[in-house]
């Protein structure tokens, strides 16, 4: 009987990892914009593995999408933090989100501001984005069950522009989609 419980056990298991890695590996809808906003953002998990501990590192993929139907202008030197424009906010499965231990922001030099080499019109259906690598002790402290998600606000007010139809710091705040993130002891 202990042998049979012990094998139905280890099916059980088997069962919920392969439906878990399946939907993990799932394409992920793109965080769609509202309030007549053309532009989403998709965080994107592309590490190998998805059993990891707080010694492992982990591959993000941050993309801002135009999903609208005319050209949106951007500025394209993403970065993170709130210089940079994307912002990696790390939540508990309460969704109440957690002092990062490390915070992640670059600077934006003026110079960048006003170098028009800097900004692009993203047409329609088109994307920009950039991939990090994190430790994950550098994102949360202890093992545990946690949510990513990703924030783009434009670090550029429109009046420095140098571009039409920009998507400037007045604008409000794109939210990606969540990304689970399960850290093992």
């Amino acid at each position: 009987m202990l042998m049979r419980n012990q094998v139905f056990a280890r099916a059980i298991f088997s069962l919920a990892t392969v439906v878990l890695l399946s939907l993990l590996a799932a394409p992920i809808a793109y965080g769609k914009p509202s309030n007549g906003q053309e532009l989403g953002i998709r965080l994107t998990d592309l590490s190998a593995s998805k059993t990891i501990t707080l010694s492992d590192s982990i591959t993000l993929e941050f993309t801002v999408i135009n999903s609208g139907s005319s050209p949106v202008g951007i500025f394209t030197q993403l970065g993170m933090g709130y210089q940079g424009g994307v912002i990696l906010h790390v939540l508990r499965q309460d969704g109440s989100e957690i002092q990062k231990p490390i915070l992640f922001h670059d600077t934006l030099l003026e110079s960048d501001v006003m170098n028009k080499n800097n900004y692009t019109q993203l047409i329609p259906d088109h994307f920009i984005g950039m991939q990090q690598t994190f430790k994950v002790s550098e994102l949360v402290t202890k093992p545990g069950h946690y949510k990513l998600l990703a924030e783009y606000h434009s670090p550029i007010e429109t009046k420095y522009a140098q571009i039409e139809n920009f998507f400037g710091i007045e604008r409000k705040s794109i939210v990606s989609n969540q990304v689970v993130l399960i850290v093992r002891p």
